[in-house]
């Protein structure tokens, strides 16, 4: 069952429930290099959390974020590249936020936000399958863009898009069922 877990985990995107921003270059200068990195990886966040607002729903960032604020939506960071002396501070780092949080907060600030993904797909359909049949297919719902929510020992619940519902229904999977 271990490997089955680790198995969707690595096939399937699950949930998609994280925005990426990767290669955030920062270059920051400080009394000891502690303190560069410390501002440098603030400056990072603040950067990274710009770059999401901006590339995800094409607005500009809310006046009053505070770091702290961003700081709860941040899932993990990681830092790709760095370069530290004395009291200088270079790097180059990843981050993932949390979706629904970076979303809650904009709509807090009073930001109407809608994905881009989400004006250009109307929906997505919540379908169960049998285990068998989804491992059967499973090369053929991962080109559909499946997202894996939920599975068992029996049954595998998943969001299809829309618009790959026809090629969906030409898998001729006898059990499926509309959630």
């Amino acid at each position: 069952m271990r490997f089955l877990f680790l198995f969707f985990l690595v096939i399937f995107n699950v949930g998609a429930s994280f925005f990426e921003i990767r290669n955030v270059e920062v270059k920051e200068e400080g009394v000891n290099s502690l303190e560069a990195k410390n501002r440098a990886l603030n400056v990072a966040i603040r950067h990274a959390f710009r770059r999401v607002v901006d590339e995800y729903f094409g607005v500009k960032i809310p006046p009053r974020v505070s770091i702290h604020q961003i700081q709860n939506c941040l899932y993990d960071y990681s830092i790709d590249q760095e370069k530290c002396s004395d009291r200088c501070y270079i790097a180059s780092i990843s981050h993932r936020f949390h979706r629904y949080k970076i979303m809650s907060l904009l709509r807090e600030r009073g930001v109407n936000v809608v994905l881009e993904e989400e004006k250009t797909c109307t929906r997505n359909a919540r379908l169960a399958v049998r285990l068998h049949d989804f491992l059967r297919h499973t090369k053929r719902l991962r080109d559909l863009e499946v997202t894996v929510e939920n599975f068992s020992n029996r049954r595998v619940v998943f969001l299809l898009p829309n618009k790959y519902m026809n090629d969906f229904l030409k898998l001729r999977i006898k059990y499926a069922l509309i959630i």
